[in-house]
C-alpha cells in the first residue's frame, strides 16, 4: 500500500474558546486530505481535483484534543473503492498521538445527469492501491 500523508500546521484562527482546534477546522482538514488524494489518483479522469465527485457521508471520531503550536500529520490509512463510490479513512496525529479518525464516502457523478455513475476502471485500480492490507 502506498503511503499518503500530509502535514498540517494549525493556525490560531482555527481554535475554539477552549484553545482546541475547532471541529469545523478538522472537517476542513479532512477535505484537504481527500482533495490532495483525488489530485493524485483521479484528477485526470474527472477534469480536476474532485470534479465529478460529491461527498455522500462524513464521520469523525475525536480521540483527543488537537492544539495550536504543533503540526498534525494526516494519514490516509485505508481506501475502499466500490463501483461508483470510494470510502477513505484518515487518521490525524499530533505529537505521536492519534487525535482524529475520519471516514468519508465520495460518490462519482455523471456530469450530464448528476446521478451516480461507475468510476473509470483505472481510477478504481489506483484507489485500490491505497487499500489497507487485509
Amino acid at each position: 500500500m502506498p503511503q499518503f500523508a500530509l502535514t498540517i500546521t494549525p493556525r490560531s484562527y482555527e481554535l475554539d474558546a477552549l484553545g482546541h482546534v475547532n471541529n469545523n477546522s478538522i472537517s476542513a482538514w479532512l477535505e484537504v486530505v481527500r482533495t490532495r488524494l483525488f489530485e493524485e489518483v483521479a484528477a485526470a479522469e474527472s477534469g480536476g481535483a474532485g470534479f465529478g465527485w460529491v461527498l455522500a457521508s462524513l464521520h469523525i471520531d475525536f480521540a483527543r484534543e488537537t492544539f495550536y503550536g504543533h503540526d498534525v500529520e494526516a494519514r490516509v490509512v485505508d481506501v475502499r473503492p466500490g463501483n461508483s463510490s470510494v470510502t477513505i479513512d484518515c487518521e490525524m496525529y499530533q505529537r505521536g498521538e492519534k487525535t482524529v479518525f475520519g471516514r468519508a464516502v465520495m460518490v462519482h457523478l455523471d456530469p450530464d445527469s448528476g446521478s451516480s455513475s461507475p468510476m473509470p476502471a483505472a481510477v478504481r485500480s489506483r484507489f485500490a492501491s491505497y487499500a489497507a492490507p487485509a
